[in-house]
């Protein structure tokens, strides 16, 4: 008999749930945010930023020029995608115009990466991006975060080495009347979650 030990696989996680956050949702994304490792804080704010600065800048995510995507699993928020821009407006009465340009920012925490988590993440964004008239995403990142170069490079993005760090950029695809209209479904649908998420925080005495 073999007494060679076996490596247990990585337990099985319900599938991640990926809907739009509202400002409802930020306690959960700081949290987010500062339960990253110590590498993975690096690399998504390109340095060792501290408590006090990662929950200021949750604070400020939720303007008129920022959206907001989460992935939460088993009722926790493990990772999140923002896109920003100082020139979209991502109400749904916004007027639609092409040529705008957003910056986009992706975490995933350790335990869950390898889950398909940040693909589904950057679909999103993807699709977000494309129904309010951003033509070029632009995504930022260190040169040692091999895992989000790859992942940019699955969409299309051609990086660039520039001021010590690699920028990504990819050309979003134009909407279609299916791709508007679904975005509208998901995001009732999204705000409803985020307001019974925040009535059951309330009447479980989880609240900020």
């Amino acid at each position: 008999m073999s007494n060679v030990a076996v490596k247990d696989p990585k337990p099985q996680l319900p599938p991640a749930e990926i809907r739009r956050l509202w400002v409802s949702d930020m306690p959960k994304f700081r949290d987010h945010l500062l339960r990253l490792d110590p590498n993975s804080r690096h690399s998504r704010f390109g340095g060792g930023m501290s408590d006090d600065f990662v929950a200021h800048y949750a604070e400020n995510c939720f303007g008129k020029g920022d959206l907001v995507f989460g992935a939460i699993c088993d009722g926790h928020l493990v990772g999140a995608a923002e896109l920003r821009s100082n020139e979209a407006i991502w109400a749904e009465q916004a007027p639609y115009k092409r040529h705008v340009h957003a910056e986009a920012a992706f975490s995933v925490e350790e335990d869950y990466r390898r889950r398909g988590i940040g693909e589904q993440l950057f679909r999103r964004i993807e699709t977000a991006a494309s129904n309010h008239g951003v033509e070029t995403i632009e995504i930022v990142c260190m040169p040692d975060n091999i895992g989000m170069i790859r992942l940019a490079a699955k969409f299309k993005a051609q990086f660039t080495f520039e001021e010590n760090a690699y920028t990504g950029r990819l050309t979003a695809r134009r909407p279609t009347a299916f791709t508007m209209l679904n975005e509208v479904a998901h995001d009732v649908a999204d705000f409803t979650a985020a307001i019974f998420d925040m009535q059951l925080r309330a009447l479980t005495g989880h609240v900020p």
